[in-house]
């Protein structure tokens, strides 16, 4: 992963980040990193465990891209893709404690909307096709409870982005 998505990190968050054995924990880490970003933060939302392009390696790599163009647009934004490989190792261990639970929740619930609902992120940037996603239709249908404005990017952008 590129240097990019670890704007704004410390030594000590990415040592945190190693350290961490909860979503709840990630949320303190990425809200500590938050508290360095000056102004209104956006962040983007689609496909990662669900939905997208059908595998976590392309949906992953369709996120990392779009980040790097917005930010390279000069947006002021937030990248979660640090947190991704600590969220599938927390995940695997909640799985073995919920093997029949389709969806990990927790992702949701002690991370996300810690986040969202601070007030920092004023708007969530969602990859085309990002209904596929069970993670992203929630952010989307918790947008107006977080005051958290929706901005669509066309088709065109996804095709551009699978291409690089």
């Amino acid at each position: 992963m590129k240097e990019i998505h670890f704007r704004r990190w410390l030594p000590s968050d990415r040592k945190a980040l190693e350290r961490a054995r909860s979503f709840k924990t990630l949320s303190l880490i990425a809200l500590d990193v938050m508290s360095r970003i000056r102004g209104d933060i956006e962040m983007v939302s689609g496909p990662i465990s669900t939905g997208g392009v059908g595998t976590l390696e392309g949906n992953r790599r369709v996120f990392e891209k779009t980040i790097e163009i917005l930010i390279n647009e000069q947006r002021n934004l937030f990248s979660q893709m640090p947190f991704e490989d600590k969220m599938v190792e927390l995940y695997k261990i909640w799985h073995t404690e919920h093997p029949t639970e389709k969806y990990c929740l927790p992702i949701l619930d002690h991370f996300y909307e810690v986040i969202f609902s601070q007030g920092r992120v004023t708007k969530l940037n969602f990859i085309f096709g990002w209904e596929s996603s069970f993670g992203a239709r929630w952010e989307h249908d918790n947008c107006n409870r977080w005051k958290i404005e929706r901005e669509y990017l066309p088709e065109e952008f996804s095709r551009k982005v699978l291409v690089l």
